[in-house]
């Protein structure tokens, strides 16, 4: 997919008809949401993709000057990055692109923070990037500690005889603890884009965890600079967060592009800004998503080296079989999906023998794929729940809950679905009337343990520490109350590996990792 933006529309077109030698390229290249995805992997054919060895062949491949920059989330996710606290994901960061066309030789130029780069807490985030070679840039975070280096708000590379001017925005998460997130308005972009000016940038990127297209937390920034100089001053918006791959819209005729570049290192976004030579005016700017497979998924020899020595090869074994693919959106007739059902399951008997649990609830988002048919391997299981995410227990009552039930619920063209699965206790009955915009789910019945949900009852529920904090998808269940325990001795993941342990056989051949049976989420005619 090829998309360029023109600046200037009119005299662009007149520098192009005339480029012959006037031309002079830059490239940057654009990850997300790494979530410690280090390694190739195999796809449905089994054929190995993504991961840091493949990111570098291409990069080793580009014969134009670069920057390398990153939008978030890539110290926290897979177990290697979870373990090192996100040193692994530094050290790969740090020597990436290691050629003479970076235009800092290696590494990283510069990354934004993400919500979950906070799984860890502020102190250990800190300690872990004082090891950065490259810039930390965020223009609302606040209270942040690094030893050794300063968060800035932006920051100016000259590559090619050229100023690029990249500035940061961050995304809070329920990690964040001394650091806190400023309220960026209307008033503070402009000054902040007026400093950024004053550099003389031939070009202005903002580097961002933010999403132009998240359906489950619109855009913290884009309404407040929707009417300031933003869309004229900043020509590249480059986001995250939402793990989707968007580098076709732009913002107005003469607008910054965006581009956001899916996650976990499946590929990789190559943004060429071209500048004419003699006036050094930005003409053109074009994105292209590189995905790193087939001959782009050739593994660099020396950082593949590297990775073997990251590696948890424990993971490699197999602990159980897959008989059939298990989605991780649900199948039709059932809106709750297979896998996280499982996860909810575990967590409620794992919560019991801690405390009175009434049920519990894992979120959709935290699966991160289909779980393909043949034998399931530590791997497997590390990357379908990736996040340092730990158990909670919280207060909610009745009402409360069948509300944020329905809200939960939604619908797309292949059917409806649940953000939640619930644990086998619980059965839920609704309808959807697509002429009632505002509130189309109607809860008809929730039994818990095959008694009626009561409005005024206060319930015990158990779910991942920020559903209840109301952050991201949990934002119907957001609780006011003080009882919220969190339990730091399990995660999501961990309670996984809990159940795939458990299941019957003695060998992984035996142990068969198949759907629930029975519908829990059932639609009414």
């Amino acid at each position: 997919m090829h998309i360029i933006f023109r600046v200037c529309a009119a005299a662009a077109l007149l520098l192009w008809a005339n480029a012959g030698l006037t031309a002079k390229e830059i490239a940057l290249y654009h990850t997300s949401d790494i979530h410690g995805y280090y390694f190739a992997r195999p796809d449905a054919k089994g054929v190995p993709y993504g991961g840091f060895a493949a990111l570098e062949s291409v990069l080793q491949n580009e014969r134009r000057p670069f920057l390398l920059l990153d939008s978030g989330d890539f110290t926290s996710g897979n177990r290697e990055a979870n373990a090192s606290d996100g040193k692994y994901s530094v050290d790969l960061m740090n020597r990436a692109g290691k050629t003479p066309h970076n235009a800092k030789g290696a590494g990283y130029a510069a990354v934004t923070i993400g919500n979950h780069d906070s799984d860890f807490g502020d102190e250990r985030l800190g300690k872990t990037l004082g090891a950065f070679t490259g810039d930390i840039l965020s223009a609302n975070i606040e209270g942040f500690s690094v030893p050794g280096k300063e968060v800035k708000p932006f920051a100016v590379y000259e590559t090619g005889g050229e100023k690029i001017a990249v500035i940061g925005f961050s995304l809070d998460g329920p990690g964040m603890r001394g650091m806190k997130l400023r309220r960026m308005t209307g008033a503070d972009w402009e000054t902040l884009l007026d400093r950024v000016m004053l550099e003389k940038p031939n070009a202005v990127v903002l580097l961002a965890h933010d999403s132009a297209a998240d359906s489950r937390k619109p855009s913290s920034l884009l309404p407040v600079v929707q009417g300031t100089s933003a869309r004229t001053r900043i020509h590249l918006f480059l986001g995250g967060h939402a793990h989707i791959l968007n580098n076709s819209r732009q913002w107005g005729e003469n607008g910054p592009l965006f581009v956001e570049s899916g996650s976990m290192l499946e590929g990789v976004s190559r943004i060429v800004l071209d500048f004419d030579d003699k006036t050094r005016a930005l003409r053109s700017v074009r994105a292209e998503y590189v995905p790193l497979k087939g001959e782009n998924a050739r593994q660099d020899a020396a950082t593949a080296a590297l990775l073997d020595t990251m590696e948890d090869k424990t993971l490699r074994q197999p602990y159980a079989y897959v008989p059939a693919l298990l989605p991780k959106y649900p199948a039709p007739a059932d809106a709750a999906p297979a896998l996280a059902r499982r996860v909810a399951q575990q967590m409620y008997l794992w919560t019991a023998k801690k405390e009175p649990v009434d049920f519990a609830m894992f979120q959709l988002p935290g699966v991160r794929r289909d779980l393909l048919p043949g034998p399931l391997t530590g791997r497997d299981m590390a990357e379908l729940l990736p996040y340092t995410e730990y158990v909670s227990t919280f207060d909610i009552s009745g009402k409360h809950l069948k509300r944020a039930m329905a809200e939960s619920i939604r619908r797309d063209a292949k059917g409806d679905y649940s953000l939640f699965a619930y644990s086998d206790n619980v059965e839920i009955k609704y309808k959807y009337n697509a002429k009632n915009k505002k509130h189309p789910v109607k809860i008809t019945s929730v039994r818990i343990n095959g008694q009626k949900v009561k409005n005024k009852r206060i319930y015990r529920a158990a779910a991942i520490a920020h559903i209840p904090q109301g952050y991201f998808e949990g934002a119907p269940f957001k609780t006011q109350n003080g009882r919220q325990k969190i339990y730091e001795e399990r995660t999501s993941g961990q309670l996984l590996f809990d159940y795939v342990n458990g299941l019957e056989g003695n060998t992984p051949e035996e142990k068969l990792l198949t759907a629930p049976q029975g519908v829990q989420i059932k639609k009414l005619n």
